[in-house]
């Protein structure tokens, strides 16, 4: 969560909440390395095993939207 306290990414309850569960469910779906993770306006890129935050990107600070190197996706 440092990254996105770097960033300055408002986290209310509700969104940690879901934004743990969006990792519970890449873990029982098989996946095994980063994943990103969308959930209202912000993008996560999270790396499963360990449970982490690895980026955390505004809305607006993603100039092309790209993403590489995940595995999977889930819209929380």
């Amino acid at each position: 969560m440092k990254r996105v306290e770097q960033r300055q990414i408002p986290m209310a309850g509700d969104q940690m909440d879901r934004l743990s569960k969006a990792m519970d469910t890449l873990s029982q779906r098989g996946s095994r390395g980063q994943s990103l993770v969308m959930l209202d306006q912000y993008a996560y890129v999270v790396h499963v095993p360990s449970h982490t935050v690895v980026t955390a990107v505004e809305p607006d600070q993603s100039k092309e939207r790209v993403f590489t190197k995940i595995d999977s996706v889930v819209i929380a």
